[in-house]
């Protein structure tokens, strides 16, 4: 990656939000741009016509990406699938394959925070950012990546003295050539297996959150996933755990030998068995430097207003990572006790008739529906379906039939996800057939989903898949979901 980009031809492929904004960065530091995007000119609208009057090159339409390996700098959107012909040339000519968080990450002066995992980095990412700004009111902190403005238009403007919270998918993680010195990884369940080739590309990506680090950067792991526990042996640098189960003893997984001072690892450095930690202890939220010093109550979990165990594990993840940062317990606490939730996850809607309802709609995975599942007590109507990501809904299916929720199938995988409910309530050797109905319609899913239910129950839209096959986006999903629910 060269210092400057001016007069250096680039190719951008893929004209999303987050490609938008460093085509503008790129633009402001004089590179010459050649846009590739499947879309045709007609299609991109007014993105076509501002970059245009820059000066860019466009290469459109379903052959877009055939010049591609003329270019040796080439920045790619998250979204799209890395193993495409194209792209493997260019990678074979010698091309220098990038994204727009790979470069934020180079130029940014600021330290930053960078939080994955298969569910939970939206949540955990706000909590972070609010946990900092009411711990160091006079510190500028900016939150971004995944969630809120492209902040590599912002990057030269943000002062060393600042932090940065990044909330980062594995599409963004998936190029990633250097990782940011706090990373907070939450959980690796099974996701995207439509872009990544497999569930091994997929993990792997997640893990370039700490794989760059050195040995004085921090990553916080969840101690309770045998995943991100285990990933503990590879971090190059310091490692933290959290667990809602009590307190995480060490790093039992660690490949190195554990001597006189702790465990030393293949990089020289040493961990001792002590380390940092967060864990739930009854209802007291707890935190332990690792230091020997006073182990410090920093909120209570009736603090937390969303509900869920979920939500318990990323406040955890979220108090151990800042308070590495510099935060402290007063901030942290008046953080989390001002938190509200965010839109599409659990949010409650409104009662009708003594039926609750909530829009989950960024459930766009089976685990995404199973912690929601776990969340809401009394009986449940799931609204269920959508496009197809290439997971299997058998373990949600033996979640749905153990607590005896009623589901409404709508969309691409309806028929996949009946049967893999009929085949776990055969399982379980239970008579008759499941209740379960279909739709054409969200708004047809809804009135069935309300005749289905009883005063006390709750309907939930929670599809456990992506919304492509009905709706632009996860969040129009919702959107709309609120809305018929509201002119019931």
């Amino acid at each position: 990656m060269p210092e400057t980009y001016k007069g250096v031809q680039v190719a951008v492929v893929g004209m999303g939000k987050s490609n938008q904004a460093l085509c503008r960065y790129l633009l402001g530091e004089g590179a010459q741009i050649t846009c590739f995007d499947r879309k045709t000119k007609e299609q991109l609208g007014e993105v076509y016509e501002e970059f245009s009057q820059r000066g860019v090159t466009w290469r459109l339409g379903p052959d877009y990406l055939d010049t591609l390996p003329e270019y040796e700098h080439i920045f790619l959107t998250p979204g799209m699938k890395k193993h495409q012909p194209q792209v493997i040339e260019a990678r074979k000519r010698g091309a220098k394959i990038s994204t727009e968080i790979d470069l934020f990450l180079k130029r940014c002066k600021a330290p930053v925070a960078g939080i994955t995992g298969s569910a939970g980095k939206t949540t955990t990412s706000m909590l972070v950012g609010r946990m900092l700004e009411r711990s160091m009111p006079g510190t500028p902190v900016y939150v971004g990546g995944n969630i809120g403005p492209v902040l590599i238009e912002k990057v030269d403007e943000i002062p060393e003295h600042a932090l940065v919270v990044l909330e980062l998918s594995s599409f963004q993680l998936h190029l990633c050539s250097r990782s940011p010195q706090y990373a907070l990884l939450l959980n690796i369940r099974p996701n995207h297996l439509d872009i990544h080739k497999d569930l091994d590309e997929y993990v792997e990506a997640k893990k370039n959150i700490f794989r760059f680090q050195s040995q004085h950067h921090w990553c916080i792991l969840n101690y309770d996933d045998t995943v991100t526990r285990s990933a503990a042996a590879e971090c190059p640098g310091h490692v933290g755990f959290f667990s809602i189960y009590g307190r995480p003893e060490g790093a039992p997984e660690h490949t190195g030998h554990k001597g006189q001072n702790g465990y030393t690892g293949c990089t020289g450095h040493t961990w001792r068995s002590r380390v940092p930690a967060a864990w739930l202890d009854g209802d007291d939220l707890l935190y332990d430097p690792g230091d020997g010093s006073r182990l410090l109550a920093v909120a209570s979990k009736r603090d937390l207003s969303i509900p869920g165990n979920h939500n318990i594990s990323n406040a955890l993840g979220a108090i151990l990572i800042s308070m590495q940062m510099g935060a402290n317990p007063e901030g942290i606490r008046k953080a989390i006790r001002e938190f509200r939730g965010i839109e599409h996850r659990i949010e409650f809607v409104r009662e009708v008739g003594g039926v609750k309802f909530y829009n989950d709609s960024i459930a766009t995975s089976p685990d995404r529906t199973v912690a929601l599942i776990d969340s809401l007590e009394g009986s449940l109507v799931l609204i269920l379906g959508g496009s197809d990501k290439g997971l299997s809904f058998d373990q949600l299916a033996r979640r749905i039939v153990a607590r005896g929720c009623k589901s409404v199938l709508i969309g691409q995988c309806a028929p996949k996800i009946r049967r893999s409910i009929e085949t776990a309530w055969a399982e379980a050797g239970l008579a008759g057939t499941p209740e379960i109905a279909e739709a054409g319609s969200l708004e047809d899913a809804v009135s069935i989903a309300l005749s289905m239910a009883n005063p006390g129950d709750s309907v939930a839209l929670s599809p456990a898949c992506a919304s492509y096959d009905m709706f632009p986006n996860f969040a129009e999903r919702g959107r709309q979901f609120k809305q018929i629910v509201k002119a019931l």
